[in-house]
Formats: C-alpha cells, sequence, structure tokens
C-alpha cells in the first residue's frame, strides 16, 4: 500500500465501556485510488483488504456512533458494520448510488437505525437517460426496508444535529422546482433550486427558500446561501 494512492482514510473508534473514559481505537478504513478497501485492527502493523472483488466508490464513518461505518459499492448492495469492523454486514441498496456529487448516506443523531439514501434513477447505462435523477429515500429500520421521500434532489439531510433541536422525523432537501426531464441539464437560470422541510418523514412538507445554493448545519444553526445574499436561521419548527 503506497501513501500516495490512498484516497479516503477514518478512524473506526470502539464504543465507550464507561461514561468516564475516553473510547479506545485500534481499527483503520482506508480507501485507495483503485478504489480498493483496506482493514487494520492494529493501529496500522497489519492490513486485510475487504471484498476483494467489490469497487468501492465511497465508505462513510457513522458521525453519531463510532463504531459503525458504511462501504458503497458500484453493485446494488453495501456494506456495513456496527462493531468497530470486527464484523460486516450485506445489504441489498434501493437504488444504485447518485453520480450527481450528493453524500450518498445520511445518519441521524439519536436513532441509529434511521438512515437517508440518494441514489439514482433512470439512470442506466441502457437508457436514453432524459429521466436521469437523484432520488432520495428513508429507512426506519437501518436498511431493511426503504421509503420514498423525493426525486430531483441536490441533497437530503436530516433536520436534528447533535446541538441542533429539530423535530427528530424532520427531513430537509434541497428540491428542482421543475421535476422532469434529465436532472444533469438543470441549471439556476432554467430551475429553481428550492429548500424544503418536511415533518413525519416528509409528509407534512413546506417551503422554507425559492432558491437556494446550498445548505449546512453549524453547532444550533441552520447556514442556508441563497441567490444574491447570505441567510442565517435559528432551525426551529412549530
Amino acid at each position: 500500500m503506497h501513501i500516495s494512492s490512498i484516497q479516503q482514510c477514518v478512524l473506526v473508534l470502539e464504543p465507550v465501556s464507561h461514561p468516564h473514559h475516553s473510547p479506545s481505537s485500534q481499527t483503520i478504513l482506508v480507501r485507495l485510488i483503485d478504489h480498493t478497501i483496506w482493514q487494520s485492527s492494529n493501529e496500522g502493523y497489519t492490513w486485510q483488504q475487504l471484498f476483494p472483488d467489490k469497487r468501492i466508490l465511497a465508505f462513510y464513518h457513522h458521525k453519531f456512533s463510532g463504531d459503525r461505518a458504511y462501504l458503497v459499492s458500484d453493485t446494488d448492495e453495501y456494506y456495513y458494520t456496527t462493531n468497530s469492523g470486527q464484523q460486516w454486514h450485506t445489504q441489498k441498496a434501493p437504488t444504485p448510488p447518485n453520480t450527481f456529487g450528493a453524500q450518498v448516506l445520511r445518519f441521524h443523531p439519536s436513532e441509529t437505525e434511521l438512515l437517508i439514501w440518494v441514489g439514482n434513477r433512470d439512470c442506466d447505462p441502457g437508457s436514453d437517460g432524459s429521466k436521469c435523477r437523484a432520488e432520495a429515500k428513508y429507512s426506519r429500520d437501518h436498511g431493511r426496508h426503504w421509503n420514498d421521500i423525493t426525486d430531483y434532489v441536490k441533497n437530503c439531510a436530516w433536520a436534528r444535529d447533535a446541538l441542533l433541536d429539530a423535530d427528530p422525523t424532520e427531513i430537509i432537501c434541497e428540491s428542482w422546482k421543475d421535476k422532469k426531464g434529465a436532472q444533469r441539464d438543470f441549471n439556476d437560470l432554467s430551475n429553481n433550486l428550492e429548500l424544503i422541510a418536511g415533518g413525519q418523514y416528509y409528509d407534512r412538507r413546506k417551503k422554507l427558500f425559492d432558491h437556494v445554493v446550498g445548505f449546512a448545519k453549524f453547532s444550533e444553526y441552520l447556514v442556508v446561501a441563497e441567490v444574491r445574499k447570505l441567510i442565517w436561521a435559528n432551525f426551529s419548527f412549530i
């Protein structure tokens, strides 16, 4: 393994065994430029290749649960661990991972079973791509079953964060206003990118902004960039 070929590297933490002790960690995950994934369980002394017959496009370390990590492949499956890489499990993906640059998996700060997946829809190599778009889904049982959020999205995430107290069922999405055609052809002049928030897993939707560039969660605030101005808003919903 050459250092120059490393594309992603993460330390997978072990669970905290005592409230006054810091978590220990010996597990490291590394993804190389050739899309192989490697794991060390002894702080890098020895390495083992995971899923050598798979092409790993990305991996995610659970932001709120340090012993969980997820590997996204270019097949109809993804792989996850809930015990710092001691065991890996295979799960069927609801759709192929998106090719629009959106984060594929999003995690909930208090419910580890809640996931958001952003994948491709109608983008198969055999299709003409005229309806190719990004589609968001959520799961309440850690990926065993999936439900639709919406399609033609740029980004979706849970509203709640570690310090951001929002409805735990609320989902926020950057969603294109006109939902037809090929999403790759969209731009700010031909279509509006709206910011939509939806409680009850996106069933109760309301538009927050008409024309956004993006959003980010910062401490207890949601920062939204809108065309021609930057808006800072306390993220609280009635």
